[in-house]
């Protein structure tokens, strides 16, 4: 197998699904150009893949069966959904064709990252230990629409021991991080509403101002984790929108104030709820307006078994040198539904670096002008096929092949 031209081949698959996103739940030419890829190139027979949570695919990879024994199961997930938003990206010719639907996420990379697992682990499905399976997990929907929750219920997890995943992060392309642990956030989104019976602007002392009050709280919420939150513990408090008024002359009934807080642990959220209200509530009041807060849950803490952590870290540390595997930067508070497969099943999520300092595209996740490195894709190939090594006890490429996949893009 020629390498160099087979990774190149896969780039020009992750800028194709690049160039055609679909956002959660919509995912259907993906779902079909997954289908497609994995029958065509990496020869694995369509009777083994199947659809799940609609858009999503369970894949099987067997080994021989010599036994009615329990097959042992290890699992590998990558994310389909593309941002509701647009790209900013003129300058790539494989840039998205679809208004409002952009993968300024890397999910693309992902998708590509395992189908390149897929084709180099079928080639020598050969070597599988009898009664083993790997699982390759295409889910739909992680973008805050709980596809994970979907796969779970779909069965994607029956019979499954492990599971393993990674996200890119804008670290130094080559470098990998992982701990055992926390190390994405529980993400939590919330509402303010302020609300006074309005009036003229040029009477404000006839009526209640819901925008000074929303000023003051504002303020105020910028000291609830300084104040309220153990140093030695994490969270973040983002108002991002604020909407009120509508005409200068015009004091408005309503203000509405939303955002993102981020921690992770119950009991430091529990703080930032009971701190958060006595905020809204308090101000309000000495504003003489009414003030109501409400939370929407979003993703549990992503949390690392301790095992699988390691032996992560023990693989990337083979593979990388000891010298590109850390655990700076983590926990990382963004949030990921991944969460959902670490609760049911031991397993680890960890991040590959993207960022390359010798090229000047944005690697910044959810910017607008944000594209995957392509550079990734045989070092996660690389990583997954180390993974499942160790967990089934097996070689299926030697070290110097091993190597060769990680220089394949060099």
């Amino acid at each position: 197998m020629d390498l160099k031209s087979y990774f190149a081949d896969l780039v020009a698959v992750r800028r194709s699904l690049h160039m055609q996103p679909e956002v959660s739940f919509k995912e259907f030419k993906t779902q079909e150009a997954i289908k497609t890829y994995l029958v065509a190139e990496a020869k694995i027979p369509a009777t083994d893949i199947r659809p799940c949570a609609g858009t999503g695919l369970i894949v099987d990879v067997d080994g021989p069966r010599t036994s009615d024994d329990a097959v042992h199961c290890i699992a590998f997930r990558a994310d389909m959904d593309a941002l509701p938003m647009q790209e900013n990206n003129p300058h790539l010719e494989y840039h998205s064709t679809q208004a409002h639907a952009a993968h300024m996420c890397g999910h693309d990379g992902h998708m590509a990252s395992l189908l390149g697992f897929a084709v180099l682990l079928n080639r020598r499905r050969n070597l599988l230990p009898p009664n083993t399976r790997v699982r390759l997990l295409f889910q739909p929907a992680e973008e805050g629409h709980f596809g994970a929750v979907e796969m779970i219920k779909g069965g994607c997890l029956d019979g499954v021991a492990e599971v393993y995943g990674y996200h890119n992060m804008p670290a130094r392309v080559g470098s990998l991080l992982v701990k055992a642990g926390p190390v994405m956030a529980h993400s939590s989104r919330f509402t303010i509403r302020l609300s006074g019976p309005g009036g003229h602007g040029s009477a404000p002392h006839q009526t209640t101002d819901p925008i000074v009050a929303a000023g003051h709280v504002i303020v105020a919420m910028q000291a609830v984790v300084s104040r309220s939150i153990s140093a030695q513990d994490s969270a973040t408090v983002s108002i991002t929108q604020v909407h009120g008024g509508e005409a200068d002359n015009v004091i408005p009934s309503t203000v509405v104030l939303s955002g993102t807080c981020r921690d992770f642990s119950p009991a430091v959220f529990a703080t930032l709820q009971t701190r958060m209200r006595a905020i809204v509530e308090g101000t309000a009041a000495a504003h003489g307006v009414a003030g109501e807060l409400t939370f929407r849950d979003g993703y549990p803490v992503t949390s690392n078994h301790p095992e699988q952590a390691q032996i992560v870290q023990a693989v990337a540390e083979s593979a990388l040198g000891v010298e590109n595997v850390t655990s700076a930067g983590l926990p990382y508070a963004a949030a990921e539904d991944f969460s959902y497969y670490l609760q049911a099943r031991p397993g680890c999520f960890f991040f590959l670096g993207t960022k390359d300092e010798a090229i000047p595209q944005n690697r910044n996740l959810h910017s607008d002008t944000f594209d995957f490195n392509d550079a990734v894709l045989p070092i996660a190939a690389r990583i997954f096929l180390g993974i499942a090594q160790h967990r089934l006890g097996c070689e299926l490429y030697t070290a110097d092949e091993l190597n060769a996949i990680l220089a394949a893009l060099r």
